[in-house]
């Protein structure tokens, strides 16, 4: 069975035929998670109807535009604290979330030669400038910044932190050369030589979603929610460089 076949498959186990009444739906996307949304937006568009629209950002302003009642139909969150504050809310249009994936950190330095040098270059203070997310809008930034003090190197460093908007804007810091190296998500360079950060460094990275109640397009919305929850999705994402999980909550 071809690839497209198991997506129409994975689709009418869903309840909703090729032929079923198109409609757009609108996700607000943290910057993370941008690049693979877009190849699930291209899987989903190719077996349904139905269009995808992505609104990428921080976690915390797009968070901050649906306490608002910005338009957004699904809500693909950096972190759980958030969307679970929404779910508290009644801003959600089920009483629970989704963890759609668990995000890995990783340190990167463009053109290094191994994992090991890059993090030698952390520890070594052998920099000037280390780019991290934003700790107060961006999940990734947090992480960044409980990693440092787990490494005990917090407050040696922070005189040379620049700041990303989200995380996607942090790589691009490293990237043009204005920081030399960063706390970016692993998704991003999972073709690179990279540094993964242990996971006890920091608080694990759940990604939740949810379909927002003041949506117009709830049922299409739950669809692509169990679309991305199927095994097929779930392996593209951990493909990208992210943890999976199946669990609600």
């Amino acid at each position: 069975m071809s690839y497209i076949l198991r997506l129409l498959s994975i689709l009418c186990m869903l309840g909703i035929s090729h032929a079923a009444t198109a409609v757009e739906i609108r996700i607000a996307c943290a910057a993370n998670f941008y690049p693979t949304l877009n190849k699930i937006k291209q899987q989903f568009e190719q077996a349904s109807d139905h269009k995808l629209t992505i609104i990428r950002g921080s976690t915390g302003k797009l968070f901050a535009q649906i306490s608002r009642g910005a338009p957004f139909d699904i809500f693909l969150s950096a972190d759980s604290k958030r969307v679970d504050k929404l779910v508290a809310q009644g801003k959600s249009a089920e009483d629970r979330s989704y963890v759609y994936a668990t995000g890995q950190l990783s340190l990167w330095k463009p053109n290094s030669v191994s994992s090991q040098s890059i993090k030698e270059i952390l520890y070594a203070g052998e920099f000037k400038k280390l780019a991290i997310a934003n700790p107060k809008t961006a999940p990734y930034g947090l992480a960044s910044v409980e990693t440092l003090k787990a490494m005990e190197l917090y407050d040696e460093v922070k005189s040379k932190l620049v700041y990303g908007e989200n995380i996607s804007q942090t790589l691009q810091f490293v990237e043009s050369g204005a920081a030399d190296l960063g706390f970016v998500a692993r998704s991003h360079v999972n073709n690179d030589i990279y540094w993964e950060v242990e996971d006890y460094m920091h608080k694990p990275i759940q990604q939740k979603m949810i379909v927002i109640k003041h949506s117009k397009n709830i049922d299409a919305s739950k669809i692509f929610l169990d679309f991305i929850l199927s095994a097929e999705i779930q392996k593209l994402i951990e493909k990208n460089g992210y943890a999976v999980s199946l669990k609600s909550s």
